[in-house]
């Protein structure tokens, strides 16, 4: 739907780099929100009105689900992806953005991800890290 193609790259473009709880509050109690009320859509828990039409997005917004199928998300989890919630969220974000993203990754586990999928060589990728020398 619409929407929910809209509430995807607004989360592919400002819900990155934050923590799980607040990329929630940001995409749900905020973003979410204000666009199902934008389109007239009923408070939750309450029956929409007679005649009124359905806003053009799901009632429950997963950015994961527009993001990414079932079948990459395996993919990924066999690249050694942990398969945890938010690593899949990081995933869906890196495999749809046309930009060199900045991994904090403490635990390297981005970095072994990344490397599976995109170590061919004709990918040249690139790791530096902070204390790197030129």
């Amino acid at each position: 739907l619409t929407c929910d193609v809209l509430l995807a790259s607004a989360f592919i473009s400002y819900a990155g780099p934050f923590t799980k709880s607040f990329r929630d509050v940001l995409m749900q109690e905020k973003f979410f929100t204000h666009l199902w009320k934008a389109f007239g859509g009923a408070p939750a828990g309450t029956p929409p009105a007679e005649g009124a039409e359905q806003p053009p997005m799901s009632a429950e917004f997963n950015p994961v689900q527009v993001l990414a199928s079932d079948a990459e998300i395996a993919i990924w989890n066999q690249d050694t992806l942990p398969a945890d919630p938010v690593s899949t969220e990081n995933g869906s974000i890196l495999s749809n953005t046309s930009r060199w993203p900045l991994i904090i990754d403490p635990q390297l586990q981005g970095i072994s991800w990344l490397r599976h999928k995109e170590g061919a060589a004709a990918r040249n990728l690139q790791i530096v890290r902070l204390g790197q020398k030129d």
